[in-house]
C-alpha cells in the first residue's frame, strides 16, 4: 500500500486535529517526523503512517511513565546525564546545520528527566542560536527559550549558564542592551573563558555602535572555540559593519576553510561582494552562495539586489518572485 503523503503544515495539522503552530512546536521540541525539501525552512511533508507510529510511541512512553519505580526513575535521569554530556560535545562544535539535532537531544534529556536544569539551559541556548541564525523563527525560538530558563530559574536560579542565556534573550529578545552587557560580564566574572558570552559581549558592543569594542570581544570569542562556524561568522560581520570590506573578504574565505560556510557567513560574504562592487565575478559568486543555501530568504534577496544593480532586472525579478512564494509556502 503507498504511503499516504502529507504536503504542507497545514495538512499535517489537520490530520492530527491541532494548529499548525502546535504541530510545529512538537518538531521541535518531540522530535514529530517532519521532512523539509531544500533545507530546514524549505517545504515540508509528512508520512500518515510515520505520525501514527509516533503518536503510539509517545503513548507507550506515558504508560511507562504512571508505572515507573525509583529504579526506573533512577535510569532515566541517569540517561538523561548521558544524553546531556553528547549535546554539550556538538554544541562545542555547533554550526547551523546541527542546532536542529542538538535542540533535539536536549529535548530527549528533559523528557527523561523535566528537573535536569542543564538540558532546560542546553535547549534555551540552542533556540536562542537557532533564532539568531535563521534555523527557527524567533516567534517561536524565543519564547520557548524563555520558558525553558523559568523552570531552570526555579530549580537553580545561581547557575551561571542560565544567566548567560537569560543576557542573550535580554539582547535579542527584549533589546535591552544594557541589562544584557551586565548579564555577560557577571557570567564572564565567573567563567573568563565562556566563548558564548564573549560573542554575547561582541553583539552588545555592536548594539552600543562600538564597532573596536566589539572586534576585541568577538576575537576572543572565536579564539576560545574556533571550530564554531557561527563565531567565525561574527568575526567578519563585524569586519564588514566596519566598513572593512577587503578584509571581511579575506577572513570569509579563511573561515570557511577553517569552519565551513554556514548561511550566516554566505550572507555576509555577499554583502562584502556587492559593496566592492557587483561585477560578473562576484554576482556568480553570490548565486554560487545562494545555490547552496537554497532555504535562506535573506540571500536570495541579496542575489535579487545584486542582479538588480548589476542590470539584470529581468533575473531580479524572477528571484523576488520565487522569494514572495517561499513566504507563502512558510
Amino acid at each position: 500500500m503507498p504511503k499516504v503523503r502529507l504536503d504542507s503544515w497545514k495538512s499535517i495539522a489537520d490530520y492530527l486535529e491541532r494548529s499548525p503552530r502546535t504541530v510545529q512546536r512538537w518538531h521541535a521540541y518531540h522530535a514529530l517526523p517532519v521532512h523539509h525539501f531544500g533545507g530546514c525552512k524549505g517545504s515540508v511533508f509528512a508520512y500518515a503512517e510515520e505520525i501514527d507510529r509516533w503518536l503510539m510511541s509517545l503513548a507507550q512512553e506515558n504508560r511507562l511513565d504512571d508505572g515507573s519505580t525509583d529504579d526506573t526513575l533512577a535510569a532515566r535521569r541517569s540517561q538523561s546525564r548521558d544524553l546531556v554530556l553528547r549535546a554539550h560535545e556538538m554544541w562545542e562544535s555547533r554550526s547551523e546545520e546541527s542546532l536542529h539535532l542538538i535542540a533535539s537531544v536536549y529535548r530527549k534529556a528533559i523528557d527523561q528527566n523535566p528537573a535536569n536544569t542543564e538540558a532546560l539551559t542546553g535547549l534555551a541556548n540552542a533556540m536562542i542560536s537557532a533564532a539568531l541564525h535563521g534555523v527557527m523563527d524567533g516567534a517561536i525560538a524565543y519564547p520557548a527559550a524563555t520558558e525553558a530558563l523559568r523552570r531552570t530559574s526555579q530549580l537553580d536560579p545561581d547557575e551561571v549558564n542560565t544567566r548567560c542565556a537569560a543576557a542573550w534573550l535580554r539582547l535579542v529578545h527584549e533589546r535591552k542592551g544594557l541589562q544584557a552587557r551586565a548579564g555577560f560580564e557577571e557570567v564572564l566574572s565567573r567563567q573568563p573563558d565562556c566563548s558564548f558570552a564573549l560573542g554575547g559581549m561582541a553583539l552588545s558592543q555592536v548594539a552600543a555602535a562600538d564597532l573596536e569594542g566589539a572586534r576585541a570581544w568577538v576575537w576572543r570569542a572565536w579564539q576560545r572555540n574556533t571550530l564554531v562556524p557561527m563565531l567565525g561568522a561574527l568575526v567578519c560581520w563585524i569586519e564588514y559593519l566596519a566598513g572593512a570590506n577587503s578584509a571581511a573578504l579575506d577572513l570569509a574565505e579563511q573561515m570557511q576553510m577553517s569552519c565551513g560556510c554556514g548561511g550566516t557567513l554566505a550572507i555576509i560574504e555577499s554583502l562584502a561582494l556587492i559593496q566592492a562592487g557587483a561585477n560578473a565575478a562576484r554576482l556568480k559568486r553570490i548565486a554560487a552562495l545562494a545555490s547552496d543555501h537554497p532555504q535562506s530568504l535573506t540571500l536570495q534577496c541579496v542575489l535579487a539586489y545584486g542582479c538588480a544593480v548589476s542590470g539584470k532586472l529581468a533575473r531580479a525579478r524572477e528571484i523576488c518572485a520565487a522569494v514572495e512564494l517561499m513566504n507563502v509556502q512558510k
